[in-house]
């Protein structure tokens, strides 16, 4: 049986002891490789090839509730880690708890695993209507029979199956699903978006209003073998929630699993990615184009709008005549007690553009006119007058 090291990992450096024997099942090992160099050598352990580096040092650990596999870095003479380590991606394997293999794994035959599954999950599974095509159009009528695999998720016709009929006495949830997640850690957040949206449309319906029925419906829309594993997994941890007494409508069930799928699904570094994103950020030709990437770049790397340092990110982002233009508005007082809110540095960033566009538009007029005229500006002693003469050419 492998073992698995438990640790905690944060932005600070911590060691990682890695594995001396290969000792990780095929499946957890995809693209992964094991050098052995000996037992003891500091470089004996798994490697995997990217696009970035060829034979870089990872390893496979149980990390803030879930497994990772984390790259590594030789540093003060020991392999060390932290979470910008966790190493995001789908092309490596994962870890279900029914492997043998795996450390905590479920001592019980997989017919007894699949009945209380089912004893545990069906309840929530009658209560799902069938996922709709369009809003307000569901796929199967009221009362169809759906053949669902509850022990995996899948609807693979390899895999047992058990038929479920949908409650008629639960109204079938409005509005646009979500899009089938298939792991792809590029579509976590428009995944979440779309189902939070969703979520919010149908937040009375009994489906939504419960966790644990909440939970299987989001299972309901993740599909690929990427995500199968970690999907039969989160079944198993309802079963064992359910089997400590946890009530179907505690919250708790839902903080925890979003956890999970958090850990598993958003990447780590997504945060300092964004706000180095947003610190080389520009203004364009479209004013609009220009605020809504900054705030949803601002969103994606957890800085709040009104804080100094964004006002001042929001300064060097614009262009240096914009930020001039609203520096020297009337309005703007700099000595004031309380500074400007982002909402009214946006406020006054568009009427300045209005201003520009207006001024732009009758400078094109004007020279119009003196093309049309053969007019031409005429050089005066005082610069701060100006006269026109005619163009004698």
């Amino acid at each position: 049986m492998a073992t698995t090291q438990t640790y905690t990992l944060s932005n600070e450096f911590i060691q990682i002891f890695r594995r001396q024997q290969d000792d990780l099942p095929e499946h957890v090992k995809v693209n992964i490789y094991f050098d052995d160099q000996g037992l003891g050598h500091p470089n004996t352990g798994y490697y995997l090839d990217t696009p970035k580096k060829q034979h870089a040092s990872i390893e496979f650990i149980e990390a803030n509730g879930t497994y990772h596999w984390v790259k590594l870095l030789w540093r003060q003479d020991e392999w060390q880690t932290n979470q910008r380590g966790i190493y995001n991606s789908s092309d490596v394997g994962w870890w279900i708890i029914s492997d043998p293999q795996h450390p905590n794994h479920i001592f019980y035959e997989q017919e007894a695993s699949v009945s209380l599954t089912i004893a545990a999950v069906t309840t929530a599974l009658q209560q799902l209507p069938t996922r709709p095509n369009t809003p307000d159009h569901p796929t199967a009528m009221e009362g169809q029979q759906e053949e669902i695999n509850v022990a995996t998720g899948q609807t693979q016709q390899d895999t047992q199956r058990i038929n479920i009929i949908t409650n008629t006495s639960n109204s079938t949830l409005k509005g646009n699903p979500p899009p089938i997640f298939d792991g792809d850690r590029n579509k976590t957040t428009k995944f979440l978006l779309n189902w939070d949206l969703w979520h919010a449309v149908n937040q009375a319906n009994d489906t939504m209003k419960k966790p644990f029925s909440r939970i299987v419906t989001m299972l309901s829309y993740m599909d690929s073998t990427h995500v199968d594993a970690w999907k039969g997994e989160q079944l198993l941890k309802l079963q064992e929630a359910a089997d400590n007494g946890i009530q179907e409508t505690d919250e708790d069930l839902w903080t925890n699993y979003m956890e999970r799928f958090k850990n598993a699904f958003i990447n780590q570094n997504c945060r300092s990615e964004a706000y180095q994103e947003l610190c080389k950020l520009k203004q364009g030709d479209s004013l609009d184009d220009f605020f809504a990437k900054f705030k949803q770049l601002a969103h994606e790397a957890d800085v709040p709008l009104d804080d100094k340092r964004t006002i001042e990110t929001l300064k060097h982002a614009m262009t240096q005549g914009h930020t001039s233009a609203i520096i020297n508005s009337p309005t703007y007082d700099p000595t004031a007690k309380t500074p400007w809110t982002f909402k009214e540095w946006e406020e006054q960033a568009r009427k300045s553009h209005l201003k520009w566009k207006a001024a732009a538009k009758f400078t094109q007029r004007r020279q119009g006119l003196f093309q049309a005229f053969k007019l031409a500006p005429r050089q005066v002693n005082n610069p701060g007058k100006g006269g026109y003469g005619r163009n004698n050419n």
